[in-house]
């Protein structure tokens, strides 16, 4: 089992609002669907949405296990997920994963 962190600075704006309010921006991964099978339990997202403010950085972690039925030494396991940013513009990308069984 292999964990990465990533550290993605889903907000940037430097403008302030009307009022010098702090702008801040939602971010959300949409949990894997049911179509994926045995793989909508094995990614873990953390945290799996937010609130970030205007120039700073939110850390996600993404743990893998990979399902019992799909372990099979040199096996490439290939899936993605829908991360949306809610700022000042809603933007959304797809997170594509590739995992590789090895010893």
């Amino acid at each position: 089992v292999q964990e990465r962190s990533l550290n993605k600075a889903v907000v940037s704006t430097q403008s302030t609002g009307d009022k010098g309010v702090k702008l801040s921006g939602d971010f959300v991964f949409d949990p894997l669907k049911a179509d994926f099978g045995p793989l909508v339990k094995a990614l873990v997202v953390n945290p799996q949405k937010g609130t970030v403010d205007a120039g700073a950085q939110a850390t996600v972690s993404f743990q893998f296990t990979p399902p019992k039925e799909l372990v099979e030494l040199g096996a490439r396991i290939t899936f993605n997920t829908l991360l949306t940013l809610k700022g000042e513009t809603n933007e959304q990308f797809r997170v594509n994963f590739v995992a590789e069984i090895v010893e």
